[in-house]
């Protein structure tokens, strides 16, 4: 039954993840295989869980993947943000502890799997070092696939909205001061 329910499992996950390509969502391919394989493991009321050297290699072909992407202008390119950036992101880090303590004061979660599930974070990365400590891998990537699926929608909404303000408040100000 192991290997008929772990096919039956990747199955799922290549199937939503066409159909989310299909249906171009961002970043289709991760989250329609999260979606799909969670909706064939809960559907069918599975418990499988991938083989270590699968899960291995997954993160050798995503890490290879996004290294061989790096480029010399690329360093370039962060140096210029490095300072600004190490300052949001340490933002949204304290922000995602702080909800995590409040989630874990509240009896909502546990606290080290709301510290993981809320702060930025890879959910591999995260759900990897959650499990590395005995945490529960299955809230912190809940969590997470909160997280992404409201970035990854709304996002697009927020970008139209601010090249909006751009282009009205910003750009169409500093035309009017040139001419």
């Amino acid at each position: 039954m192991g290997l008929v329910s772990l096919l039956a499992v990747l199955a799922g996950s290549l199937g939503a993840a066409l159909a989310f390509r299909w249906a171009r969502v961002p970043l289709w391919a991760l989250t329609g295989g999260l979606v799909g394989a969670a909706a064939v493991n809960l559907g069918l009321g599975l418990e499988v869980e991938a083989p270590n050297l699968l899960v291995l290699g997954a993160k050798l072909l995503i890490g290879t993947a996004i290294g061989a992407s790096l480029s010399p202008d690329v360093f370039r390119q962060f140096m210029r943000f490095f300072g600004p950036g190490v300052l949001a992101v340490t933002t949204v880090l304290a922000v995602g502890v702080l909800f995590g303590w409040g989630f874990a004061a509240w009896g909502l979660m546990e606290p080290g799997e709301s510290m993981f599930g809320l702060v930025p974070g890879g959910v591999g990365e995260m759900v990897a070092t959650a499990a590395s400590l005995g945490l529960d891998g299955a809230v912190v990537t809940g969590a997470h696939m909160v997280r992404l699926f409201t970035v990854v929608l709304s996002l697009p909404l927020i970008l139209r909205a601010a090249e909006a303000i751009h282009r009205r408040r910003i750009a169409g100000t500093g035309s009017d001061q040139a001419e």
